[in-house]
């Protein structure tokens, strides 16, 4: 069962507000699995989240949530679903400890439970010793950790995570990292988060959306990504001061040799070049390519594309020249 879709999804913010903020979406997140949106300012994915979440109606196309509607089923949704919003509020006149056993008791978990679950989740991202302190007194990133833990205070099946603003500092972003992959992995959350933080999201989620001015340029495995985006594979050797590297390698800053390959099959005949030539080879491995690098390399085969496109355009509208006398 997919836990959350979207089909031709479009928001436009009103006449005069240009180009709409999400354009044409078809997005699909298996229940227990995990997606991010990535993409930079202004890409439309805070739109996204608060489409799902039931805060924005669509201005054309639709989206489903657990196979509920959030713009006109939102009610049904609330016990199921946690959404971590940067404009996220908690209470500032109470406790970062009353506030999450408040959200409980509105999610109808019983005493015991709230305490137990509130408890996991403050030990969990490092928040126990601040419980007593109003949410006003927290550092920025302990307000972010401090917002996933309201969301998840009643096990939701479904997390919608608007990663928008500045990166998180160190603590945070491992803390928030390994509670998003126990709840996916114990608890069966599907997760789906938008964020700029590329390199964050690369090493957990299983799927991703390449979001850029509204548009899901991509989706897909990290692997499918790369395909499709035409980014390579690197054989990266460490060799002997001196010793030079196989036909076609180039010396990068580090001092380690770098060439573009095809597949990782290729590895064992240039590890051999190398032995077979008298080099003294200290590391040799394969680099692939960063969701970043993905991104940008769709984005700029994307930009080739319209340009060519254009080019054809604007030749096909010129008039024939008449020819001269021959």
């Amino acid at each position: 069962m997919d836990a959350i879709g979207a089909y031709d999804l479009t928001k436009s913010y009103g006449p005069g507000a240009g180009r709409p903020a999400l354009r044409g979406v078809n997005l699909l997140v298996p229940e227990g699995c995990s997606m991010a949106c990535v993409g930079p300012e202004a890409s439309g994915k805070t739109t996204l989240i608060r489409l799902l979440s039931g805060l924005l109606r669509p201005t054309s196309g639709e989206c489903s949530v657990l196979g509920l509607s959030p713009g006109y089923e939102a009610a049904r949704l609330h016990g199921m679903v946690g959404t971590v919003l940067y404009s996220s509020k908690l209470y500032g006149d109470l406790s970062l400890w009353d506030n999450l056993l408040f959200f409980a008791g509105v999610q109808k978990l019983t005493k015991s439970d709230a305490v137990e679950r509130a408890s996991f989740l403050l030990h969990r991202l490092n928040l126990w010793d601040q419980r007593e302190q109003s949410p006003r007194q927290l550092s920025t990133g302990m307000f972010k950790r401090a917002s996933l833990a309201r969301a998840l205070i009643h096990r939701p099946r479904v997390l919608l995570f608007d990663s928008q603003g500045a990166g998180m500092d160190l603590e945070t972003s491992e803390l928030v990292r390994e509670l998003l992959v126990y709840a996916g992995r114990q608890e069966g959350v599907t997760l789906l988060m938008c964020t700029q933080d590329m390199g964050f999201v690369q090493g957990f989620c299983q799927s991703f959306g390449l979001l850029h001015e509204g548009r899901l340029m991509a989706r897909g495995d990290l692997e499918s990504l790369r395909l499709g985006s035409g980014t390579r594979l690197r054989a990266s050797l460490r060799l002997r001061e001196g010793d030079e590297a196989p036909e076609g390698f180039r010396r990068q800053r580090d001092g380690l040799w770098q060439k573009a390959i095809e597949s990782e099959e290729e590895m064992p005949r240039l590890i051999m070049q190398v032995v077979s030539a008298g080099g003294s080879l200290y590391e040799a491995r394969v680099i692939r390519p960063s969701l970043g690098e993905i991104y940008q390399a769709q984005l700029d085969s994307g930009r080739r594309r319209e340009a060519a496109i254009h080019g054809e355009t604007r030749d096909q509208a010129q008039p024939a020249k008449a020819e001269g006398p021959g």
